[in-house]
């Protein structure tokens, strides 16, 4: 897992502004030459495997006599330099470009934004720009070389850019990327894999992790609060804290899980309502990884169905500073039990009073019986959560059908059922085998806006409204010692020993005479 935020990690850094020296004096001399010499760019805080590219937007001429100097726009950016007449002003005669707006302060916003839409009109291939130098860091420090002077624009894979002036007094141009934002990444477990989603029982417990990407030059007070909602019950016990740090130099690598009140504190008792946070107390370095797991069980509490139940992070930072939301959802799931029976054309959903149920998984030693909360009455359903799963069927919950002949079984998870009956309503047979019901959810989400359904199987049938149909028939009427078998050899007896005596007296008769 710490492999996979490691990657992350070098491709999270987002909208990073870096910062430099800039200088454009409105200086002009028709005696100006080349300017001679080179200088350099560095770049510090580097994202590793990230590439960097440069481009000359004003060339650089210098009159070494008089030492004046200044700047002309450099093939292929005439374009760009008109649309930006607010910021810069072109003599299209001479080539020569001077700085117009009044805010000429490095590092503002003007400059900024005039780096950002520098950096987009660079990257369209359809502008034709020359690359100046490109490089891909394979540290944190990337240093162009044997530049001549001039107005530089820089950017990167992950920022449209920074604007820096190489001229004759500073000729070595330094970079900072240190304004950039730190993110995080949260994901729950279903199964082994980790994601957006998963789904659980009443009762399960849920793992989370929650990745921090420390892309800010300036890492200060960092804090992760993380919200669950009342279907979530957090376990304090199950926090661990994970640190990846591999910078230039054995003394700044570092791979290994910190120590609670040495190197973060766990704060469950929050100001802002929040399950608990992660205060970071030692200081962080730029492109640290870090993963924070915990783990959560599934409450009484949980919403049942579609709408699931969230985990919120977010990380707090800097001056109050706040990154972006991530949130996980975890889903719970229903069943229903219809009884009934047919008693004709005119009445065939007969409902079925007093039968009694129990619901487990398994089979053979891994077999397991759901144990559920006494049943609550809505609409004339009774309704039984799940509190449970134990190994015997004497400790096992019989769930009741009601005049309604429905009974409802909250706080599922996806997968294979068996319901048994154990008691049938007087006068009806017992079934015979237990009914396999699986209940599946298909694909979870993989980000939030994605919906998600899932399904109650039973045999070949899908049920509608997730509610598994069980028919009783009624018993057979066997004979007895009182019915019409015994009458009827009655009957013939009595009237074979009739016929017996009338031919005993007859014969006596006929002796006589």
């Amino acid at each position: 897992m710490m492999k996979k935020s490691i990657k992350k990690l070098l491709a999270a850094l987002l909208a990073v502004a870096m910062v430099c020296a800039m200088a454009v004096p409105a200086l002009a001399d028709d005696a100006a030459t080349a300017a001679a010499g080179t200088g350099s760019i560095t770049i510090n805080n580097a994202v590793p495997n990230q590439t960097y590219t440069i481009y000359r937007i004003l060339d650089l001429e210098y009159h070494a006599d008089t030492n004046s100097y200044l700047y002309k726009v450099a093939s292929g950016w005439e374009s760009f330099v008109k649309a930006h007449s607010t910021d810069l002003e072109l003599n299209e005669t001479t080539r020569v470009v001077t700085w117009k707006n009044s805010n000429s302060d490095d590092g503002s916003s003007v400059i900024q934004n005039l780096a950002n839409e520098a950096g987009t009109y660079a990257k369209d291939s359809t502008n034709h720009i020359t690359k100046a130098g490109q490089k891909n860091a394979a540290a944190i420090t990337v240093k162009f070389t044997d530049l001549p002077l001039g107005w530089y624009l820089v950017v990167s894979d992950l920022d449209n850019g920074a604007i820096c002036s190489i001229g004759t007094t500073a000729t070595n141009a330094v970079i900072e990327e240190k304004n950039s934002k730190p993110t995080i990444e949260k994901e729950v477990y279903e199964g082994n894999k980790s994601g957006y989603s998963n789904d659980a029982g009443i009762g399960d417990t849920v793992n989370f992790y929650t990745n921090i990407y420390v892309t800010d030059g300036k890492p200060t007070k960092y804090v992760l609060h993380d919200t669950m909602t009342s279907g979530l019950n957090f376990d304090p016990q199950s926090v661990k804290v994970y640190l990846h740090r591999d910078r230039a130099g054995n003394d700044n690598k570092f791979s290994n899980y910190l120590t609670a009140n040495t190197d973060y504190e766990l704060v469950t008792s929050t100001n802002d309502n929040c399950t608990f946070e992660i205060k970071f107390l030692k200081p962080l370095m730029p492109y640290d990884s870090i993963q924070v797991t915990y783990s959560a069980t599934v409450t009484a509490d949980a919403v049942i169905g579609t709408k699931g139940n969230d985990n919120d992070t977010v990380l707090e930072y800097g001056n109050d500073s706040k990154t972006e939301h991530s949130t996980t959802k975890t889903y719970v799931w229903e069943m229903g039990v219809r009884k009934f029976a047919n008693l004709g054309a005119s009445n065939k959903d007969h409902p079925l009073e007093n039968a009694e149920f129990k619901l487990y998984k398994g089979a053979d030693a891994n077999k397991k019986y759901a144990a559920f909360s006494t049943a609550t009455t809505v609409d004339g359903t009774s309704v039984y959560k799940l509190t449970g799963w134990v190994d015997s069927e004497t400790a096992a919950t019989a769930v009741v059908t009601p005049a309604s002949g429905n009974i409802k079984l909250e706080g599922l998870d996806a997968g294979t059922y068996y319901l048994e009956e154990t008691k049938a309503p007087v006068g009806y047979n017992k079934l015979t085998d237990p009914i396999t019901v699986v209940i599946d959810r298909g694909t979870l989400p993989t980000k939030a806006g994605e919906s998600v359904s899932y399904t109650v199987k039973y045999g070949e049938t899908t049920a509608a409204d997730h509610i598994v149909r069980v028919e009783n028939k009624a018993g057979a009427v066997l004979p007895s010692t009182g019915g019409m078998g015994t009458t009827l050899f009655y009957v013939v007896g009595g009237g074979l020993m009739v016929a017996a005596i009338v031919l005993l007296v007859t014969k006596k008769r006929m002796e006589n005479k």
